[in-house]
């Protein structure tokens, strides 16, 4: 390898970014955002107990979601378009739950967690013909949302949310506790919650 070829390298590595510590900054802030929000409860209440809540009851960053699925405007489209890529990241990290055989993705979602008993579920649906229209309801009735490359996710804009911040928390649970190794995939996986959850957190 010549010289030139050689600082090409070592510059080119060092524009790469990691997005782990910033990352978990967000989770950090976060973290902080739950306990203030929740600050009429029990100081000594676990993670999971202050997620669990923000997954079932309206929030800041419940509406800030909700906004960006359904907004016709460039930061909607990408935020829709940044967690299609989410899902496709996750199907090629194959990242499990805690430990277990199931693999984070939206087709397969940690939907109830009850007294450490999870229950899980795909997400994904099929396809929608015709014109693309954010929040189509099927023949069936059902609520559909695109998250580009023909990923189509059957949900409400609030159990995506739901689903969205157990990723988080999941992978925040993996780095946490060294189950997480850093790897190109991986680092992909971060980079998509970071992206993601900064929008959300943007105007909290």
């Amino acid at each position: 390898m010549s010289d030139s070829e050689n600082i090409y390298q070592l510059w080119k590595q060092r524009a790469e970014i990691d997005y782990i510590p910033p990352f978990m900054a967000l989770w950090l802030a976060l973290n902080a955002w739950m306990k203030k929000d929740s600050s009429g409860l029990s100081p000594h209440r676990r993670d999971r107990d202050r997620l669990e809540e923000l997954k079932r009851n309206d929030s800041e960053l419940s509406d800030r979601f909700a906004e960006l699925i359904g907004v016709q405007s460039i930061d909607g489209t990408l935020f829709r378009g940044y967690l299609g890529e989410l899902h496709q990241t996750l199907v090629k990290a194959h990242i499990s739950y805690d430990r277990r055989e199931q693999i984070i993705s939206f087709d397969c979602c940690m939907i109830e967690w009850n007294n450490g008993q999870p229950t899980f579920a795909s997400i994904v649906a099929e396809k929608v013909d015709g014109p693309f229209e954010i929040g189509q309801l099927d023949e069936i009735g059902e609520l559909k949302i695109n998250l580009g490359d023909d990923l189509w996710i059957a949900s409400t804009p609030e159990q995506l949310f739901a689903v969205y911040i157990e990723i988080v928390y999941q992978i925040r649970c993996a780095l946490f506790h060294g189950d997480f190794a850093p790897t190109a995939e991986n680092r992909e996986v971060i980079r998509h919650l970071y992206l993601t959850l900064s929008m959300i957190m943007e105007d909290v």
